[in-house]
């Protein structure tokens, strides 16, 4: 079993308990998370926001047409959703360690954490801002993301006579990851390629034989399990969901 898919397991399970608790009545904040190395970490809102502004604009694209009329527009793809919170409050002594916390998560170089463990691990670990998951409430019927921070905006309000931090009102803003565990439904790769529609794996049933019903070509199973980031089609379950490509992704790769 691989890291990635350690840290996968561990978000589900934490994803399912937060949603059971808020179904169950308990006061669950909105939160941030991360489950993977050197980026470990989770903050909560002590005031759940008042206000999500969820925006995606779809990208389209001028198809020649002989016809009459000209071209026909058709939408190619569709980028990530960008999702707002404004003025989020955090009190309290650790007012400061969560914003730091929300700081370090925009920074590739993921901190003092991230250092030690380039240098004991020999590799460099600097690449690209980490996956966290932005979740209030059960998922699909609340709000559960994989996100990517774009900008965290802090204006501390309240200290100590110490000078602690105890106050401070935070806005984000964050790009959606595409993820089988988001509130929306999505394509579970990059780019949300559209005409893709979704599969519920029966009792029986393979890539091969969904991808002979489907295209008529068992081959195509192989574009099936990419799309979805199958590595073991063995391990296929009933009651799964997945997403299949439309016509046109169905290339080489595929044997078409």
């Amino acid at each position: 079993m691989t890291v990635a898919m350690v840290s996968a397991g561990a978000n589900l399970a934490a994803g399912v308990a937060i949603g059971a608790a808020s179904l169950a009545g308990a006061r669950v904040p909105a939160s941030l998370r991360c489950t993977t190395l050197p980026n470990i970490g989770f903050v909560y809102f002590d005031f759940n926001p008042t206000e999500i502004a969820l925006s995606r604009n779809a990208v389209q694209k001028t198809n020649p047409s002989p016809g009459r009329g000209g071209g026909r527009r058709q939408t190619q793809k569709i980028p990530p959703l960008s999702i707002g919170i404004s003025k989020v409050i955090f009190e309290g002594l650790d007012t400061k360690l969560r914003c730091d916390t929300l700081l370090t998560w925009t920074n590739p170089s993921a901190g003092f954490l991230g250092q030690l463990l380039s240098a004991a691990m020999g590799k460099n670990l600097k690449t690209e801002p980490p996956e966290l998951t932005f979740q209030w409430g059960p998922p699909m019927i609340g709000f559960m993301y994989t996100v990517v921070l774009q900008t965290v905006s802090i204006t501390y309000k309240r200290f100590t006579s110490a000078g602690i931090p105890i106050r401070a009102e935070v806005t984000l803003k964050m790009n959606e990851k595409p993820s089988l565990l988001g509130t929306l439904p999505q394509n579970p790769t990059s780019g949300g390629l559209t005409g893709r529609r979704a599969h519920t794996v029966a009792h029986g049933e393979s890539l091969q034989t969904i991808a002979t019903s489907n295209y008529g070509n068992p081959n195509a199973w192989r574009r099936i399990a990419e799309v979805n980031g199958i590595k073991d089609p063995t391990r296929l379950r009933p009651g799964a969901t997945v997403y299949l490509p439309n016509p046109d992704e169905l290339d080489q790769r595929s044997g078409r």
